[in-house]
């Protein structure tokens, strides 16, 4: 397919599919704020990283979509529960863990985007088969899964938490790496790295002498 005509695709399903992108993510947002914030910064991170990666328009903005919406199945959370501070139970955290199904489940009965449920079942999945919903391993778990699962892990690492507060740039980056091979996939985590070191280069160059310095990473 020529470029051109790939691209103005990706922009139709981009439009297609936005209505019920933003109608679940308007229900996430009303549901718990936080999570619906980190879902829209996670897009603008997939989209970087599929371009670094060299995807194709089509899978860019999947990448882009697949991140909007792997946490909704967290409308099935309690919001006190996705709050809470201390430690938390087995039964607690099973019902956590279980937004992963959740969200599959409600994408596979949303009109246009069935074909996003197995990314967003699976984002949770670990490079070494630790993770759930069903233990896959490597590259068994699909390719978008294992692009969202990387922004997702950074993301959340400098964030503020209710359990803990945000870790360093310099600390989430080296968390990355030593994750490399083992929670995430090795290629993810090397391209990211270098689209997070490339941004913060970015970022230094375009910003005015004496102005505050952003947060860095973010």
């Amino acid at each position: 397919m020529p470029p051109a005509t790939r691209t103005r695709t990706s922009a139709d399903q981009a439009s297609w599919l936005r209505p019920a992108v933003d109608r679940l993510a308007s229900e996430l947002r009303r549901h718990h704020q936080a999570t619906a914030d980190h879902s829209h910064r996670l897009a603008r991170a997939a989209r970087r990283l599929a371009d670094r990666l060299g995807l194709d328009p089509l899978q860019a903005t999947e990448a882009e979509l697949v991140a909007i919406v792997h946490d909704v199945g967290k409308l099935a959370v309690p919001p006190e529960l996705l709050d809470h501070a201390g430690e938390i139970s087995d039964e607690d955290r099973s019902v956590l863990r279980s937004h992963a199904v959740a969200g599959a489940d409600l994408l596979a009965e949303e009109a246009g985007l069935t074909h996003l449920a197995e990314s967003v079942r699976h984002v949770h999945e670990a490079w070494d088969g630790s993770g759930y919903p069903d233990g896959l391993t490597r590259t068994a778990i699909p390719r978008l899964a294992r692009l969202v699962a990387v922004v997702d892990a950074y993301d959340a690492m400098v964030d503020d938490r209710s359990h803990r507060p945000a870790l360093s740039a310099e600390e989430a980056r080296m968390r990355l790496a030593t994750g490399a091979g083992r929670q995430f996939d090795p290629v993810m985590v090397s391209a990211y790295l270098r689209e997070l070191h490339d941004e913060r280069e970015r970022r230094f160059l375009s910003d005015p002498v004496g102005s505050p310095a952003p947060r860095p990473g973010r």
